[in-house]
Order: structure tokens, then C-alpha cells, then sequence
């Protein structure tokens, strides 16, 4: 009886201390495993964009102009705007093109209607621009510019053939800001007149003086 009593006594025992040491042990383990996430972040430098935020633009335009009845030719100009927030702006242009001769002094020969002086066909106007599609210009799959599509109305004077007359225009055109500075414009401006048809041709109704251009300009 004493025996038996003394044999269930030490395996009591044996089995309460392999019970501490496996609890002990994996106490142990859990300590000594790194943590899930490590609390110590490394923070990166960032540098902030150094976007010009000024409202004004001035730039220079070439390309072309067809003036009805005088045929396609070069154009150049400077332009400026005035930005009132990022839908709407003012802009003033200032444009000349040359022009050569009406069908009729071509089959006319040496007759000519107009001096030279007079085929200067000079313009200046001021528009109101709305920025209608504001988005990306991807060049490349790395690059890509801020542009938006805009489109233009207003009015202004045209002086040519020995007058000058009041000229409504629409146009639209689309912009890529190339740097923090600098954009590029791409324009199509319709600059309408009715006095200069009569004097061009006899015919009433608008004459459409279509130009195309191309230009550079800097924010400041």
C-alpha cells in the first residue's frame, strides 16, 4: 500500500515538472522572436515642388494665317494673359502677316489694287478663355506634362487694305506646361470681319481670316 502510494506520488510530480518547463520554455521562445512589425521607421526626405504660382503670361507666336482671298502666309505675334483662377483668364494678342495678291491682280498681270503697305494685315485683340479640358500630355511612358484644351471669344481691331474695322474671333487651343515657368500653346483663332470682304472682293457677308500658330511662353 505504502508503495503504491509512494509511486503515485513521484509521477505527480515528474508530470507537474515537465508541465513548468514546456510553459517556461515557450515563454522563452515568444520572447526571443523578433516582433511582426518593427516600430522603428526610417523616414525619407521629400522635397516639395517648386511650381510657379503667378497668374501672369507673356510669350511670342509664329504660324500661319489664311486671309480670305489673299491666300496663306507667315504670322507672328506676342501674346499675354492674365489668369483669374484655373478656369478662366484674359488674354491680348497682337499678330501681323503679309499678304500678296487677290485672284484678280493675278489675272490682271501688273495691275495692282493695293500698295504694299496696305497688304500688312495687323491685328489686336482681347479674349476671354475658359479652360474647358484640364488633364495630362504624355510625351513618352515616363513623361508627361499638365495641359488642358481652352477654348477663346472676344473682339479687337484689324487694320488692313487702308482701314480699320471692328473683328469678333473664336478660337481654341490647347496648352502644356513644360516646366515650372515655361508652357507651350498650340492656337486656332477664326478672325472675322465685313468690311474687309467688300473691299477685298465686292461680295457682303464675313470674311473668315483663319490662323494657326504655335508659341512660347513664361509665367511670372
Amino acid at each position: 500500500m505504502d508503495n503504491r502510494f509512494i509511486r503515485l506520488f513521484l509521477s505527480a510530480a515528474l508530470l507537474t515538472l515537465g508541465i513548468t518547463g514546456i510553459a517556461h520554455g515557450e515563454e522563452g521562445s515568444i520572447l526571443e522572436d523578433p516582433p511582426v512589425i518593427d516600430p522603428n521607421v526610417v523616414r525619407l526626405g521629400l522635397k516639395e515642388a517648386d511650381i510657379d504660382d503667378e497668374n501672369f503670361e507673356v510669350g511670342a507666336f509664329i504660324g500661319f494665317m489664311s486671309v480670305e482671298h489673299f491666300g496663306t502666309h507667315e504670322v507672328y505675334g506676342v501674346r499675354g494673359a492674365w489668369h483669374v483662377n484655373e478656369d478662366l483668364f484674359f488674354e491680348a494678342n497682337y499678330g501681323m502677316a503679309s499678304v500678296g495678291k487677290t485672284p484678280a491682280e493675278y489675272a490682271a498681270g501688273d495691275f495692282n489694287l493695293f500698295t504694299d503697305e496696305d497688304r500688312d494685315f495687323i491685328y489686336y485683340n482681347l479674349s476671354l478663355g475658359f479652360n474647358v479640358l484640364p488633364g495630362e500630355v504624355f510625351m513618352t511612358s515616363d513623361w508627361a506634362f499638365n495641359s488642358s484644351i481652352y477654348v477663346l471669344a472676344g473682339g479687337g481691331t484689324v487694320d488692313f487694305l487702308g482701314e480699320q474695322e471692328f473683328a469678333l474671333n473664336l478660337g481654341m487651343g490647347l496648352r502644356v506646361v513644360v516646366t515650372d515657368s515655361f508652357a507651350m500653346h498650340l492656337t486656332f483663332q477664326d478672325i472675322m470681319t465685313d468690311k474687309l470682304k467688300q473691299l477685298s472682293d465686292g461680295s457682303d457677308g464675313s470674311a473668315h481670316n483663319m490662323q494657326y500658330t504655335a508659341s512660347l511662353t513664361y509665367f511670372f
